[in-house]
């Protein structure tokens, strides 16, 4: 069963029996309280008729009333005084006089009645509901059973006609209901089913799938996180095709990196093994062969690094902004000098935790790209900059060269990315420096960020913990 089925039989039901209590309770008390002022009506006739009785007792005598006892004189004569129905009983159960029915037996009040009581009865009679009341009048010696009756039929017509009624609006608020309810059903699901569906489209593959959300209760609450959700999918499942495909660009570009050396040595060396070449033309193939093993053993070195850092934890240690970057710059000076590039370092003095060597790794790796492409002037910056988040160390390496198109900045710290192919290779260049430079970044607490609109250099940008000097 749906959802929105058990919503409406289970508020039905719920309502149903509650309406029917609710109408059981109130017919009953109503029934009751009404019956309870007839019998206090039937008590007070039996109580005025007995008065009528009495006061014709010291009015006729008691001679009189043995008479009438024993059924020898017309009791009947007091009948026209009396409210209601009556009648009366000999001691011994013989009808003296009755208003009532032919054949109305009362035997069974007869056995009830006490001496000095007033006991009554509901009692049919010809299809007609009578409350009965009968008590012992006594007078001397001698005593009759006097019976007063009330017709409370038209209370119990009262009572099914009320029964009839609440049936009627019983059905009318049944109906009325499950269309209401029908309608309450639809507007609480309908969320629900959007969810519904929205969870068929994203097993599909549909992962770009939303759902609408309005208003602030626990549907719409749970429909934003469905969307939190589906979004936190999609993007994980973005990142895991983009490893997938990473992983098989970084194989295709591996071979293809492989292939290349591979091919010229395998050709430089068959040349020497079949032909007898002059000394110039073995130099020339021994030192394309020693050129390429050169390449193939950079390659697999920056690989080694690359899969170490995967895998190695690092101490870092406190150092000082403005001496390391003085020790990193002079170390660069003389290949900067050699290469006709010009170097500015500006830093503000602060401290940051450092892995020397893998930082170092990192300065040299963007400089060395800022070189290979075309830079001939690289300026360094540091400053301290104050965050609501706490205080850090900027890095920034801009330089002049050729610089990045937007579409592939996010791809250059991708192993054997390259964006000129032909002008890295021909600098040796395997598309794994930033590679490792973003790792090392990662190392630190932090990540590399590029700028650059493809035309006029690129700025590296890496932020540090720190403490001010």
């Amino acid at each position: 069963m749906k959802l929105g089925a058990k919503i409406i039989v289970s508020i039905m039901i719920f309502f149903s029996v509650m309406f029917l209590f609710g109408g059981y309770v109130l017919i009953s008390y109503f029934y009751e309280v009404t019956m309870e002022r007839e019998v206090e009506g039937a008590i007070e006739q039996y109580q005025y008729n007995k008065f009528v009785v009495q006061a014709s007792l010291i009015t006729r005598g008691e001679d009189w009333f043995a008479g009438a006892a024993d059924g020898q004189c017309d009791i009947s004569s007091m009948a026209p005084d009396m409210n209601g129905t009556v009648a009366f009983l000999a001691e011994d159960g013989s009808v003296l006089f009755s208003d009532f029915p032919a054949k109305t037996e009362f035997s069974v009040l007869f056995s009830e009645a006490e001496q000095n009581m007033v006991n009554y009865r509901f009692m049919k009679i010809n299809n007609r509901t009578f409350l009965l009341t009968i008590g012992i009048v006594a007078h001397g010696g001698i005593s009759v059973y006097l019976i007063t009756g009330v017709d409370v039929e038209k209370i119990q017509n009262q009572q099914a006609q009320i029964i009839r009624k609440f049936g009627a609006v019983y059905a009318t608020a049944v109906s009325m209901g499950i269309f209401l309810i029908f309608g309450i059903s639809f507007f609480i699901t309908r969320p629900i089913k959007q969810l519904t569906a929205a969870t068929k489209e994203i097993a599909e593959g549909n992962y770009g799938e939303r759902v609408a959300v309005s208003g602030s209760d626990e549907v719409s609450q749970l429909a934003r996180n469905f969307n939190r959700m589906t979004e936190a999918v999609h993007e994980k499942v973005q990142e895991l095709s983009d490893n997938a495909r990473q992983k098989e660009d970084f194989v295709a570009n591996f071979a293809h990196e492989l292939k290349t050396p591979l091919t010229s040595v395998i050709g430089y060396a068959d040349r020497i093994y079949k032909k007898e070449l002059p000394r110039e033309e073995q130099k020339k193939a021994a030192w394309y062969i020693w050129n390429e093993g050169m390449r193939l053993e950079a390659l697999s070195l920056k690989l080694m690094d690359l899969t170490i850092l995967n895998h190695k934890d690092f101490c870092l240690q406190e150092v000082k902004t403005d001496l390391l970057f003085q020790e990193l710059t002079a170390d660069v000076e003389y290949l900067m000098d050699a290469k006709g590039v010009s170097l500015d370092c500006t830093v503000e003095p602060a401290y940051i935790e450092v892995e020397y060597d893998l930082f170092k790794t990192l300065f040299l790796n963007l400089l060395d790209n800022a070189v290979k492409a075309g830079a001939k002037h690289i300026r360094v910056i540091g400053i301290v900059e104050k965050m609501a988040e706490g205080t850090y160390f900027a890095m920034q390496v801009n330089d002049d060269g050729t610089g990045i198109p937007k579409q592939e900045i996010k791809r250059i710290t991708e192993a054997f990315y390259m964006v000129d192919k032909s002008r890295s290779r021909k600098q040796h260049g395997a598309g794994i420096g930033l590679a490792l430079s973003d790792k090392i970044a990662q190392i630190h607490g932090s990540r590399l960020e590029f700028e650059s609109d493809g035309r006029n250099g690129t700025s590296a940008r890496l932020c540090l913990n720190c403490r001010e000097d």
